[in-house]
């Protein structure tokens, strides 16, 4: 069967789709997600087409952290959470090949088609979920931890999931769509993606997840020009207005809670998160080299405080469980990516393609990240474009040389 990227807008659809659909599962000894299914689908289906594009240095620095990552369980204290993380490292990157590969086929128009219209299901989708989950706790938004439909009430908070299980993992998966719309303000279609962006988002109440957003926006107007800057201060109040109209049907008083939440910060350690962090230095200072192992530190902490949770920092559980040796490739991934987007010139050809990799590297502080699809699903996205435009590159300037 002969591959026509003319002809591969749902594949790449269904990929982006069922990867926001990661909430739904079954759990047979590990999630078993809908993307899982479709990539297994698909990989059966293009079976004889199906190839290896050439590593890249920085996916080369990937796979060694991921190893160095996996060895480190075979001297952990607890074995069984190191097998967990090893089978789950090796289901993530076998997706990752056939995303590689499904991305790779399709044309950039299709690919950005793609985001364009799944952004706005997905967000759409999420916004019906919570507004349906006010209506059946009757607006009440006292207690904790309680989920109905796409709402979560979290310490009193009516923070919005939508089609996920967790506010902060949502703005995570909003930010490529956040971003794409951010630098393709032109048209109804993504003036409406970018409102629901922005609705969706506030209503997580995810503080770092907003401040990234944030700090996206304000990258992008210092390098966007007047009438984008312009285009994009009246969406961005159109969208306010939008959410005051909301708010009063919901009765709903998103400014205060936006409020609290942002006093909430002084007084509750980052939702716990600094202890957390301070925990995790310490087992590192005990296993500097190799670290604590694979998905060792809920045991870890659960152990000195009877309560099992994760790091929620990137970078800090990539040190505390896999020690310095894994730590260093995971940083030398991130730097020879950095570079390789810069080199290849994408922050001017395709500026969405930075802005969300810095949005990530902004909301991994606050997250444990270290398996997550959307992240793959991305760097397949980065890939595509890394490949297609430094071999624009290459053309032009033999151009230029012949010339």
């Amino acid at each position: 069967m002969q591959v026509n990227s003319n002809h591969f807008m749902w594949p790449v659809l269904l990929l982006f789709f069922f990867i926001t659909l990661s909430k739904y599962n079954i759990y047979i000894g590990f999630s078993l997600k809908i993307y899982m299914i479709f990539l297994v689908v698909f990989f059966c289906i293009y079976f004889r087409d199906f190839y290896f594009r050439t590593f890249y240095h920085y996916e080369i620095c990937l796979l060694c952290f991921y190893f160095t990552y996996c060895l480190s369980g075979a001297f952990s204290q607890y074995s069984e959470a190191s097998i967990r993380a090893v089978l789950g490292v090796m289901l993530i990157i076998g997706c990752y090949f056939i995303m590689r590969f499904i991305v790779e086929q399709a044309s950039i128009a299709t690919i950005e088609t793609a985001i364009a219209t799944v952004g706005i299901v997905f967000n759409a989708a999420s916004l019906l979920l919570y507004v349906i989950g006010l209506q059946v706790t009757g607006g009440s938004s006292e207690g904790v931890e309680i989920i109905s439909y796409g709402l979560l009430v979290d310490r009193d908070y009516p923070r919005l999931i939508g089609l996920l299980d967790d506010p902060n993992i949502f703005i995570f998966f909003n930010t490529l769509f956040f971003s794409y719309y951010v630098t393709h303000l032109k048209g109804v279609k993504h003036s409406i993606g970018f409102i629901l962006c922005v609705i969706t988002s506030l209503l997580t109440f995810s503080r770092g997840g907003i401040v990234a957003l944030v700090l996206v926006v304000v990258l992008y107007m210092m390098l966007a020009s007047i009438s984008k800057k312009l285009k994009m201060i009246m969406v961005s109040l159109l969208c306010l207005v939008v959410l005051y109209v909301v708010g009063s049907f919901s009765q709903l008083d998103v400014n205060q809670i936006i409020t609290s939440r942002i006093t909430d910060f002084s007084t509750d350690g980052g939702s716990g998160r600094f202890e957390l962090w301070g925990q995790a230095l310490t087992y590192f200072m005990d296993r500097p080299i190799l670290g604590i192992g694979a998905f060792n530190f809920s045991d870890y902490y659960a152990f000195d405080h009877n309560e099992k949770l994760y790091v929620h920092n990137t970078y800090l559980e990539v040190l505390v469980e896999s020690g310095m040796i894994g730590f260093l490739f995971y940083f030398s991934f991130l730097v020879m990516l950095a570079i390789t987007l810069f080199r290849t010139r994408l922050h001017k050809e395709k500026p969405y393609i930075i802005l969300t990799f810095f949005a990530f590297l902004l909301q991994m502080v606050s997250l444990s990240l270290m398996i997550n699809e959307a992240f793959f699903v991305f760097l397949a996205l980065a890939l595509k474009y890394i490949a297609v435009f430094e071999r624009e590159g290459a053309e032009f300037y033999e151009m230029q040389r012949k010339g």
